[in-house]
């Protein structure tokens, strides 16, 4: 309890001069009881002001302002913050008075990595944290600038800008260099040319400087260059002839640009290649290939021209080949890498074809493009893939390869035996075709370990009216499986983990998966798993997962030929995280 009656006294006794003498001589906090300036400052709002007035002139006297205090536009510490100050007990009061600038003391190391993940303009900002990060900026090794939108005046400040970070560079070295001019989301989505035409103007501007910038990057040995321009064009800008002689280049990033070769490529470090939205050539593409002796991953993404692509290097990992564009109808894309590992074909096409010639090392493949013609002249292509993918241990499919696939079960057509022991299809479960597919390529990966089903399970209304139009029934049921069962015998000897992406809500939405769910669990030797994964799907989103349960619980009462064989059921409930 606090005496009403106390006063704080003199060092020494006495009660001479009062409160005053004892406040100038700076030792009243510690006469104080325990707690008792907070049980002053909440019960007398009339000495709030008084006492906030004595504490500021002492922290004055004293010379030392608490570094993590809020401070007002006007200078001084607001009320507010100062109330809470003083509830501070002693101990955290010298905490803050005494508070170490552990941002001035980071190692240049962190301080550049943290650089990594910012463009140059937010990196010149961080100025402002502390003194030795005001000149660090000048030696950072990782530049990234982004065009800005509007027109003349805004490109010639961006120049400015630019020129102006690269004449302050103080370091020896340059690791990545990334420019890029984006299309504002305003204009994204424009049907008119106007927007267009202005970026496409906004580009031709900075086409001069960005060569300069380009040679800077090369003379400071750049490792990575990213060069992303937004316009329909692919000849407005045209990649500098320095650039193709840089031997430090590691990874390069080309979209939108003219990638025109007609000198000798010297990239002897490049590891990493993606172009996108270029007009190539056979030529100029062997003479990036042959001088790139490292080059261990390729991607061409909507480009066009190009006929051949030749790859002897050791080093050579992978291949994307990304909504390639044919010349006419009757034009081909020819592979051939003999060291290759991994190839990807993705995206829409149209009129031409892909052929393997030579890539006997391949373990991985993915096959989930679509051309855009009938798919009744298009089993040819499918079959000519796969009979050069017979070494493959890893094979993804698309819903377009599920379509060829059953019309080639509909033509009795041969499949060639594939080594094959991890299969991942895609594809839409209630399309008519689909449960004959997958039984056409279950027959010739006999081998086959891992099956993994990422089904877009079709809604009950659409399968009715699908059901309706075409007279007869959308899926097989549990005797399709059972009449298919001894072409699909060997695979069903090697069957350990069946995973499937649930993709629908209701019970008839899951009849053609769930039939061959219990076709597996009945008849598969080695089964050790079932799992159902349903956390990212429309359904989990749904406050009752009845049908999901229902789906669970008939499989797990359903006959099982492995005695080890699991169901699992991965769905996020409410509250609980997806096991």
């Amino acid at each position: 309890m606090v005496n009403a009656n106390w006063r704080p006294t003199r060092p020494g006794g006495g009660g001479g001069g009062g409160t005053e003498a004892a406040l100038d001589e700076g030792c009243w906090r510690a006469q104080l009881p325990p707690r008792s300036r907070e049980r002053i400052v909440d019960k007398i709002p009339i000495f709030k002001g008084r006492y906030l007035k004595i504490l500021s002139m002492e922290t004055e006297r004293q010379g030392t302002i608490p570094n993590a205090l809020p401070f007002n536009s006007a200078g001084s510490s607001s009320e507010d913050s100062a109330v809470k100050r003083a509830r501070l007990p002693s101990s955290n009061q010298d905490e803050t008075q005494n508070a170490v600038d552990y941002i001035s003391q980071l190692p240049d190391a962190i301080i550049f990595h943290i650089f990594s993940f910012l463009t140059t303009k937010d990196t010149i900002k961080t100025s402002v944290l502390s003194k030795q990060w005001r000149s660090t900026w000048t030696s950072n090794q990782y530049m990234s600038f982004s065009l800005p939108p509007g027109g003349s005046q805004k490109s010639k400040g961006f120049i400015a800008f630019v020129d102006s970070v690269l004449s302050r560079y103080t370091a020896k070295k340059l690791k990545r260099f990334l420019f890029d001019a984006p299309c504002p989301a305003s204009m994204r989505f424009s049907l008119g040319w106007w927007p267009q035409l202005a970026v496409e103007r906004d580009v031709e501007e900075v086409s001069a400087s960005l060569d300069r910038w380009l040679q800077f990057a090369v003379e400071h040995d750049v490792e990575e260059v990213s060069v992303t321009l937004n316009n329909h064009r692919h000849k407005i800008y045209a990649l500098p002839q320095i650039l193709f002689s840089c031997k430090t280049l590691v990874s390069l990033r080309i979209s939108r640009c003219c990638f025109s070769v007609f000198g000798t490529v010297n990239w002897c470090s490049l590891k990493i290649l993606r172009i996108e939205l270029a007009e190539l050539n056979d030529d100029g593409m062997m003479r990036v290939l042959s001088g790139s002796p490292v080059l261990e991953l390729l991607e061409l993404k909507r480009c066009v021209g190009v006929k051949h692509i030749i790859v002897e290097s050791k080093s050579f990992r992978e291949l994307v080949i990304d909504s390639h564009e044919f010349y006419g109808q009757a034009s081909m894309l020819k592979i051939s890498a003999p060291h290759l590992l991994k190839l990807c074909l993705l995206g829409k096409s149209r009129g031409g074809e892909f052929r393997l010639d030579e890539v006997s090392s391949l373990i991985e493949a993915e096959l989930n493009f679509e051309m855009l013609d009938e798919v009744k002249a298009r089993a040819d292509l499918l079959k000519g893939l796969l009979e050069r993918l017979h070494n493959v241990t890893k094979l993804v499919m698309g819903s377009w390869c599920l379509q060829a696939l059953s019309l080639m079960e509909a033509r009795d057509m041969f499949l060639p035996s594939l080594k094959c022991r991890h299969l991942i299809l895609l594809g839409a479960a209630g399309h008519e075709g689909v449960p004959e597919a997958i039984a056409k390529i279950l027959e010739s990966t006999r081998l086959l370990e891992k099956l993994f089903l990422q089904m877009t399970c079709t809604p009950d209304s659409e399968i009715g009216l699908k059901a309706e139009r075409a007279g007869c029934r959308v899926f097989a049921g549990e005797e399709f499986w059972n009449f298919v069962k001894w072409r699909i015998y060997h695979c069903l000897m090697h069957l350990r983990h069946v995973e499937i992406v649930d993709g629908g809500a209701s019970l008839l939405a899951w009849e053609p998966v769930l039939s061959l769910l219990k076709f597996l669990l009945q008849n598969a030797l080695w089964l050790d798993k079932i799992v159902i994964d349903s956390t990212n799907s429309k359904s989990s989103q749904a406050s009752e997962p009845s049908p999901l349960l229902e789906v669970a619980r008939i499989l797990l009462s359903h006959p099982k030929c492995s005695p080890s064989a699991k169901v699992i059921l991965r769905y996020p409930f409410q509250g609980c995280p997806s096991v």
